[in-house]
């Protein structure tokens, strides 16, 4: 009797933990940012490094007050630290709550102190009835960084530092069509506008002497001819492209005095490695126009709908080349990864992204390497389009620091 009670349980509370979203709740790939957060401690006198998840996600639907969240890490099926958290009603227009996140989320405790390859479970909690829905496996390769603390003539190491590895990000482009006074897709912070603009959010590894790219311009194309960027009656073009705003950032330093040089005199070694996600506001509207006697203030995708080509121009160089279908509402048709189970916001979508041989100054790094594999923290593509893109993302210097001695 014992061992049914035992067996009716355990199957009791697997198919509570395993749920999926309830109906009508979709977790948001596009949103997701995963990075660690380190702390640096010395215990007689020996280094210890450790790190936390800091943790941004969402999901989208209506939720219950005093829904929540639980975090799991583990590494190879064993749990190395669990995270409880409430969550926080997701307003996309002011008064109208249409899901749940959570933003920059972090606690001090459980520490971890491993690296290497992880799952992060993501649980969506109920606040009506408490029950736990797995919303998303995302899966961490969490690299470790050496620090030399030694000055000349010494080899001592700190504590080390730690970070997720990114690199797969960064054909993860997202065209978004906001509504008006909506905030960017990544909900970090800036204006509302109100006026329906056009976002585009990016990611790359950053160049330590290019944090972010220089002021550029577009050039823009539908079904394969070029689009006059500007309006009657002003003589300025309408195709500057900003400097955008960073909405997620990690950024530290490998250093040692590994090599002679660097171990006889001198500061230590350092090498610098970053990763930034980036909202760009384009010159562009979208919805129905103003009418008399107002004039468009931007070219309206809205009389536009085709197939779309922006090409990203930043010192007369091309820096991106971006491709994605307009309807004749003026908003983007879903990628084909979407239909495949990519989960993005409304009026949002993947767009192709081609990057040139040499990438653009503010890349750091790029490894093809990674992007190979997917995206969106561990999702394979699922398209022959996606999966042949990723084959022509080129390489530009190493995906990780190297040592010293090792160049």
């Amino acid at each position: 009797m014992r061992r049914l009670l035992l067996t009716i349980l355990s199957a009791f509370w697997t198919s509570l933990i395993w749920a999926q979203l309830p109906e009508g709740l979709q977790f948001d790939d596009g949103f997701t940012w995963i990075q660690c957060h380190n702390f640096e401690a010395y215990v007689d006198n020996k280094p210890i490094g450790s790190w936390v998840p800091e943790i941004t996600v969402r999901v989208l639907g209506k939720t219950p007050d005093r829904s929540g969240w639980k975090f799991i890490i583990k590494k190879e099926g064993k749990i190395l630290a669990e995270y409880l958290n409430d969550g926080f009603p997701v307003q996309l227009v002011r008064g109208e709550t249409i899901g749940l996140n959570i933003f920059g989320f972090w606690k001090d405790k459980s520490r971890i102190t491993e690296h290497g390859l992880m799952d992060l479970e993501v649980y969506y909690i109920d606040g009506k009835t408490d029950k736990e829905y797995l919303a998303k496996t995302l899966k961490l390769d969490i690299r470790r960084l050496e620090k030399e603390r030694g000055s000349v003539g010494q080899r001592d190491a700190g504590p080390p530092g730690f970070y997720v590895n990114r690199h797969s990000e960064i054909l993860s482009s997202i065209l978004y069509c906001r509504e008006k006074e909506f905030p960017s897709y990544t909900q970090f912070g800036g204006p509302y506008y109100s006026d329906r603009v056009v976002e585009l959010v990016v990611n790359y590894s950053e160049n330590e002497k290019f944090s972010g790219p220089k002021l550029g311009r577009l050039r823009v194309e539908v079904d394969g001819k070029e689009i006059e960027m500007s309006l009657p009656g002003n003589n300025v073009p309408q195709d500057k492209m900003g400097l955008g705003t960073e909405v997620g950032k990690f950024a530290d330093f490998h250093s040692d005095r590994a090599a002679d040089k660097y171990f006889k005199s001198g500061p230590a070694y350092k090498e610098y490695i970053g990763f930034a996600r980036r909202s760009l506001l384009l010159p562009l509207h979208w919805g129905p126009k103003p009418v008399a006697p107002f004039k468009p203030s931007a070219i309206y995708t809205t009389d536009f709908p085709g197939d779309w080509k922006i090409t990203w121009i930043i010192d007369r160089v091309p820096v991106r080349i971006y491709r994605f279908k307009i309807d004749k509402n003026g908003l983007p048709l879903p990628h084909p990864e979407q239909e495949k189970g990519l989960c993005l916001a409304p009026h949002a979508a993947l767009v192709d992204t081609e990057i040139p041989k040499d990438g653009a100054e503010f890349d750091g790094r790029i490894s093809s390497e990674f992007v190979k594999a997917g995206a969106f923290f561990g999702r394979p593509w699922a398209t022959d389009a996606m999966k042949k893109a990723a084959e022509s993302v080129p390489t530009k210097g190493t995906p990780f620091p190297v040592p010293s001695d090792k160049q």
